[in-house]
């Protein structure tokens, strides 16, 4: 496993692990050479849980490249059998923060970013821990394209308006607004393990979809 040189938290292994980490050999570090031949479109995930979610979109939709980091090992195993099982050519993760990764990654890169559920640290002395902040939307933006999109998903309504907020600060822009534009319905349901628990907690989902406009 590779450790990360940014100070994370949370759990880094699961019960899954053990009958996962013969894939460690699998895992890759980032290098400039690595994404200069990964093709457009390209989507970033930033954590992706279980890793089940980005391995079917990227079995659905062959022609984009699917980008995912994790610090959570089972996550990030699963999605490399995952690829392995289904001979997926455009699905690739790593098992580092973020903030490991985008050094090595290009401006004006990513066609779109993807942060669903991010773990919410909802305790005020903790809620500088949490990943969406201004510092990461500052350098996320530079890798993201003109009209790339940022695709948002928590159930936790203050880290919401806090990201929502953070975008209108960097001049994204929010198309097609409506009464219900936030909310959880079968046009923007995500289908994750994260989301399927929060339903089953009868949390409210909030989402948010938001377009670079510079």
């Amino acid at each position: 496993m590779f450790e990360s040189k940014n100070k994370y938290f949370g759990r880094k292994k699961g019960k899954s692990f053990a009958r996962l980490e013969h894939l460690q050999d699998k895992l890759l570090l980032p290098s400039t050479s690595i994404f200069k031949n990964i093709k457009t479109p390209r989507v970033l995930e930033i954590g992706i849980g279980d890793g089940e979610k980005i391995s079917e979109d990227a079995k659905n939709n062959p022609q984009t490249n699917f980008i995912g980091c994790d610090i959570f090992a089972d996550g990030v195993l699963r999605a490399i059998r995952n690829s392995i099982d289904n001979k997926l050519k455009n699905l690739l993760v790593f098992h580092l923060n973020i903030q490991d990764i985008l050094p090595f990654i290009p401006n004006n890169y990513f066609n779109g970013i993807r942060v669903f559920f991010p773990d919410p640290w909802p305790k005020n002395r903790h809620k500088k821990r949490r990943t969406f902040n201004a510092l990461l939307v500052e350098d996320l933006s530079k890798k993201l394209k003109k009209k790339g999109f940022i695709h948002f998903a928590t159930d936790h309504s203050d880290y919401f308006l806090e990201a929502l907020i953070l975008m209108n600060q960097f001049n994204y822009i929010i198309k097609d607004i409506g009464p219900d534009s936030w909310k959880y319905n079968e046009f923007n349901a995500l289908n994750t393990k994260f989301e399927k628990k929060a339903l089953d907690k009868n949390h409210k989902l909030f989402y948010f979809s938001v377009l670079k406009n510079y």
